[in-house]
């Protein structure tokens, strides 16, 4: 009896169309295990119950706007002239402390000097013209005293005929004479007097001006700019030097007129300040009435603490109230972090699985916000490694 001889290619070709066939009836459940009817999930085991476990919370919280501003200083004094003159030196440069009342720049006097001393001559002068009105006086009051005892004696005389009419008139004469001698004195007296006065105030107001050729810190600060030399051309109104107290010092915030009306005089607002990772509270001063009609914002100006550390011109934000919005918070540990995701084990329908969230800025030590993934409410399981 002959064998039936089979191809080995065909041979090959069974065996493969079997392997496919016991695959797709293994994946089918054929060869046991439970089967799945469609539409439904295969039953899952889920991941092992935490031994710790806490709530999701749905919670409210202030709904901030950020105004942002700059650190000024509360007192910054532009040092300027008051004459003009010549700058002989500067004593402090940008940057450098000064205490008030310490010299900071030196004109040229020698003008000054010489008027001051032209003044004290004119003054020397017309005190020396009263006291000799003042000599001229008293000699009048003499002649006075002597032209009216004359003329009384000359009355009597002529009374019992023993004067003559000529001898009476002349005493009379010579009394009016004298009488005018005085008031003349007197006048004269005024005149030098006023003149002493005028030339005081002329020694007054040169004193003052040479004391304007040396130019003294107005406080206790800082010198934050300079813009004289030795050798420049002093004149008013020309700053010569800025002095600022670094340590009284406000955030001028530039906040939107729709959100003015959140904002109070007196009212304590958070204020950042990035660069030095510094959060500081801060006290409305004042709030300017106008709004800039480019940016449609208000200027307000918050206190600063004394102990700030900040630096005028650094940037900030006033972090302004302006209602309430609604969040869900997590405790840190039950977030589980493998590179950029984020994970909470949640449990559901008596199982426990893995879930992607979002979190988002820190609501204190222990909770942070959670962006997306949860919804409030739910059960997490604490600490449980990713």
């Amino acid at each position: 009896m002959k064998k039936l001889k089979v191809p080995l290619k065909a041979l090959r070709w069974v065996l493969l169309l079997g392997l496919c066939a016991a695959v797709v009836l293994y994946a089918a459940g054929f060869f046991g295990g439970e089967r799945v009817k469609p539409g439904e999930e295969p039953p899952s085991r889920g991941l092992p119950t935490p031994s710790a476990t806490a709530t999701a919370e749905k919670l409210r919280a202030p709904l901030y706007e950020d105004a942002v501003g700059t650190v000024e200083s509360r007192r910054t004094i532009a040092v300027a002239a008051q004459v003009v003159a010549r700058v002989v030196a500067v004593t402090r440069r940008a940057g450098e402390s000064v205490k008030a009342g310490e010299e900071l720049v030196v004109l040229d006097d020698r003008e000054f000097r010489a008027r001051l001393a032209q003044s004290n001559e004119a003054k020397a002068a017309a005190e020396a013209a009263t006291q000799r009105a003042e000599q001229a006086k008293l000699q009048a009051e003499a002649r006075l005293t002597r032209a009216t005892s004359e003329e009384t004696r000359v009355q009597a005389l002529a009374k019992e005929r023993a004067a003559t009419t000529q001898q009476l008139e002349a005493a009379q004469a010579d009394l009016a004479d004298a009488k005018a001698a005085v008031a003349g004195a007197e006048a004269a007296i005024l005149a030098a007097r006023a003149q002493v006065a005028h030339s005081a105030q002329v020694v007054a107001e040169a004193e003052i001006a040479l004391t304007h050729t040396k130019i003294v810190a107005p406080l206790d600060g800082v010198v934050s700019e300079r813009a004289i030399e030795p050798g420049d051309l002093a004149s008013p109104g020309r700053t010569l030097l800025v002095v600022l107290d670094p340590h009284a010092l406000r955030l001028t915030a530039q906040v939107r007129e729709r959100s003015i009306g959140f904002v109070r005089a007196g009212a304590t607002f958070d204020v950042e300040l990035p660069a030095l990772g510094a959060k500081l509270a801060g006290t409305v001063a004042e709030i300017l009435p106008s709004a800039d009609p480019a940016s449609r914002s208000f200027a307000v100006r918050i206190d600063l603490p004394a102990n700030s550390n900040a630096r005028p011109g650094m940037f900030g934000r006033m972090k302004l109230v302006i209602g309430e919005r609604e969040l869900v918070g997590a405790p840190r540990r039950a977030i589980a972090r493998v590179g950029q995701l984020e994970t909470v084990v949640v449990q559901r329908d008596a199982r426990w699985e893995r879930r992607l969230v979002t979190t988002g800025s820190a609501l204190d030590a222990d909770r942070v916000e959670v962006l997306s993934g949860l919804d409030g409410g739910e059960l997490l399981g604490l600490g449980v490694a990713p």
